[in-house]
């Protein structure tokens, strides 16, 4: 996870890291286990794709990538308003399952060129890049349309509904040489960089463990049983819909290997098919030299945490909720003795939405300002010449897939489309 590719800003982060680091242990306490109250500030985290890549730069670029948004809900809305942030993006085209969907979501944007299909929106040829924000179920059609189209394409995690989808979705996207991610924009936050960084350099050691859980009560914001999210047919349950989150987190510990145990058990709404919980146990082979464990945890029906605990021989790394789109971390190193370690808080605040973001009604879901991330690494991306981001490389996306794939059959839920 360390990188040569722009290695003069990478040995300046190690260099601001030791200071970090340093400036707390200089104010901690005695004490054998402290959280020390410096008010230093962390360093800034360089992008993976600009770290590991010579031709990719963290100044930011000036030219403009055109976005064409498929899909006009709630998702969509708010991708579209971190956009907003970025000078580089400009939505020139949106496309609904129906004409006056679109021209609502277009006005609302000052968006441009709004249709009445999908299939317009990737014949556009203003149009560079498409942002799949549609139904889980329809994921793979509407990506593939994009694909075939010569478009380079992100979609909204999860990619498709199985593994199989996934395999044809990767496969048809190298074939025609465009730049192709799913979008786990967890993997952009600053928090998450900078965890990947701190890992891949060792400062909590070899992770041998790993804690995640992502849970709400949906009937806060859905209404069962006629929202999408409790429809099985349309990709719903909480597999598809939170589940994904907390396992993506597996290939960011232990990398792209299929684990070799998979062991889960769920709650499954029989009237709807759709699994409302699920608790996860990962295996990874390799004993005291290797091997490791992921307790993952999901469900649809109460509050968690929604934290991300990464275990290491040498300290620990605590993401805080909500994990999925956090914005501060504890990183906990290891001193000499049980329970002697000492705490250091990393935190990113996300900038403030702007007034043409406020003026377009705000934001959905919590931090969706941090799709911005997601975005601006696209664009360096497709600038670069890049079919894949390496935040969440097309490798990571199948692994995920095929170990939901396992994750479904054993708790019993049918596969979209499965009679």
């Amino acid at each position: 996870m360390s990188s040569n590719g722009n290695s003069t800003e990478t040995d300046a982060l190690a260099e601001s890291l030791e200071t970090y680091f340093s400036s707390f242990s200089s104010s901690s306490s005695s004490s054998s286990s402290s959280s020390s109250s410096s008010s230093s500030i962390p360093p800034q985290p360089i992008p993976l794709d600009i770290s590991s890549s010579s031709s990719s730069s963290s100044t930011p670029s000036t030219s403009t990538l055109n976005w064409g948004i498929l899909g006009a809900g709630r998702v969509s809305h708010d991708f579209v308003q971190s956009l907003k942030a970025l000078p580089q993006a400009k939505v020139v085209a949106v496309g609904a399952s129906t004409l006056e969907k679109a021209e609502v979501f277009a006005k609302t944007h000052a968006i441009e060129t709004a249709y009445g299909s999908y299939e317009e929106v990737v014949g556009d040829a203003e149009v560079q890049v498409v942002y799949v924000g549609t139904l889980h179920a329809f994921h793979k059609e509407h990506a593939l349309l994009a694909i075939e189209a010569g478009k380079h394409v992100l979609v909204e995690k999860p990619v498709a509904c199985t593994g199989k989808d996934a395999e044809e979705m990767v496969a048809r996207a190298k074939a025609k040489g465009v730049m192709f991610l799913e979008g786990m924009w967890t993997r952009f936050f600053p928090v998450v960089e900078m965890a990947r960084h701190l890992i891949g350099t060792g400062a909590i050691g070899r992770v041998v463990a790993l804690h995640a859980d992502f849970g709400f009560n949906s009937s806060d914001s859905e209404t069962y049983p006629d929202s999408p999210f409790f429809c099985h047919g349309l990709g719903g349950g909480g597999l598809l819909f939170v589940g994904v989150y907390p396992i993506s987190m597996a290939p960011f510990c232990f990398g792209t290997a299929m684990p070799s145990k998979i062991a889960a058990a769920g709650v499954v709404d029989m009237p709807t098919g759709a699994d409302l919980s699920g608790g996860i146990v990962l295996e990874y082979e390799g004993g005291r030299e290797g091997g490791g464990v992921a307790v993952l945890t999901y469900n649809l029906m109460g509050e968690t945490p929604e934290e991300t605990t990464i275990v290491g021989t040498e300290g620990r790394i605590k993401i805080l909720g909500p994990a999925h789109c956090p914005t501060k971390m504890i990183v906990s190193r290891k001193n000499k003795g049980r329970g002697n370690v000492e705490d250091y808080v990393f935190e990113y605040a996300l900038p403030a939405p702007s007034p043409a973001v406020v003026e377009a009604g705000g934001f959905n879901y919590p931090n969706s300002q941090g799709f911005m991330y997601e975005a601006a690494a696209v664009q360096r991306c497709v600038e670069g010449g890049r079919v894949e981001c390496p935040q969440y490389s097309m490798e990571e996306t199948l692994v995920v897939a095929r170990i939901m794939d396992e994750v479904r059959r054993q708790i019993g839920v049918k596969s979209v489309g499965e009679e």
